[in-house]
């Protein structure tokens, strides 16, 4: 196929025949997958399931032994100013000296061009961003300075403020506390509710069903995938956990 050829352009995300590999051991195989537009997606799994691979192979950071991605149609290499992307917290130099403003703004070089600095307008865009996550009060602070929730919310904002229409967050809610997973949450239902797509790696079974309306269940294969309802049953739990686990994360309206 040729890579300017439209492929599935209904899908947010299409994943076809997708196998990565580190070493001899499969970290994913052979995905298939479409996430369609306007939902809130969690992709959820054990340890080791895969979930970090399967962003990182779409968004092209780690190379697959097989298949493709598309996003809206296009190679992810076509839609780099159209994604935003949160990735693990544990993955950022967090002692890089640069405040929680000049973070955001990093969001907005792709329009800016990489050596213009930002002006007036750009500067307000930033700090709108970080006012929607109440963090407009720690412009000036240096990242370093900041707890592991308000970190978070800095490289939200800085996904924010590139207005793009699929946004990808890689276990957002890991380590943070309740009122900025509140935050955090109520924000990226908004953002579905006013039509993108938002995707996120997600560990916490027991809050899928309220957070989220759209469900990818992983472990190394896909097990299933659709509407939370239709995802989340006993069955694919423990397919995908084992026994153990899908006792103590069963919907409490299963028999």
């Amino acid at each position: 196929m040729h890579e300017d050829t439209l492929h599935e352009p209904d899908q947010a995300l299409h994943v076809e025949d997708l196998t990565v590999s580190y070493g001899v051991t499969p970290a994913l195989w052979d995905i298939d997958l479409d996430i369609p537009p306007g939902v809130m997606c969690a992709i959820v799994g054990p340890n080791g399931a895969g979930k970090s691979t399967l962003i990182k192979a779409a968004l092209g950071l780690v190379r697959p032994v097989a298949g493709h991605v598309r996003f809206l149609g296009h190679p992810v290499g076509r839609m780099r100013g159209r994604i935003g992307y949160v990735p693990q917290r544990h993955s950022v130099d967090w002692d890089f000296p640069t405040t929680a403003r000049d973070v955001v703004e990093m969001g907005l070089y792709r329009s800016l061009g990489w050596f213009r600095r930002p002006g007036a307008a750009a500067r307000t865009r930033a700090m709108e961003a970080l006012a929607q996550l109440d963090m407009q009060d720690y412009a000036d602070r240096q990242i370093s300075q900041l707890s592991g929730g308000q970190q978070q919310r800095v490289f939200l904002a800085r996904a924010l403020v590139q207005d793009a229409p699929i946004l990808i967050l890689d276990e957002p809610l890991a380590g943070v506390d309740a009122s900025t997973e509140a935050v955090i949450i109520a924000l990226l239902q908004r953002l579905r509710d006013e039509g993108r797509t938002v995707i996120v790696v997600h560990h916490d079974l027991t809050t899928v069903q309220s957070y989220f309306d759209w469900m990818v269940m992983l472990n190394v294969r896909i097990i299933a995938q659709g509407p939370v309802k239709q995802v989340y049953t006993p069955e694919n739990l423990r397919a995908a956990y084992g026994r153990q686990l899908a006792m103590i994360a069963i919907p409490a309206t299963a028999p």
